[in-house]
């Protein structure tokens, strides 16, 4: 778990200001992977919240596989009307724009 956490705390100081206007949703920053293993798909999920209904957080819908065979994770630092939160899906889940806001509001 400190290798998740040390990913996440760098995703938000990276603060990668990749823009997605979305229903206000403002993709910051993304990391996709496992362990030790993360790979840094910020612009892939802004374009993905961006474009369309909704995606899957898995190597086919993200275009990387950081870690093949393990089950991963898509971590997603965001902001919604400049109020800034962090969403985490399991590999599988769907992630989009309507589920953002609403785990924003929780």
């Amino acid at each position: 778990m400190p290798g998740r956490l040390a990913l996440l705390l760098l995703a938000l100081v990276a603060s990668l200001l990749t823009g997605c206007s979305k229903n206000n949703v403002q993709v910051i920053s993304s990391v996709y992977g496992t362990g030790k293993n993360f790979a840094d798909v910020s612009e892939r999920v802004a374009d993905l919240v961006q474009k369309g209904p909704g995606f899957n957080a898995d190597p086919g819908w993200l275009k990387v596989d950081p870690s093949p065979g393990w089950n991963k994770a898509l971590i997603i630092i965001y902001e919604v009307k400049g109020r800034r939160h962090v969403f985490t899906a399991d590999e599988g889940e769907r992630v989009s724009a309507r589920i953002l806001l609403e785990a924003a509001r929780k």
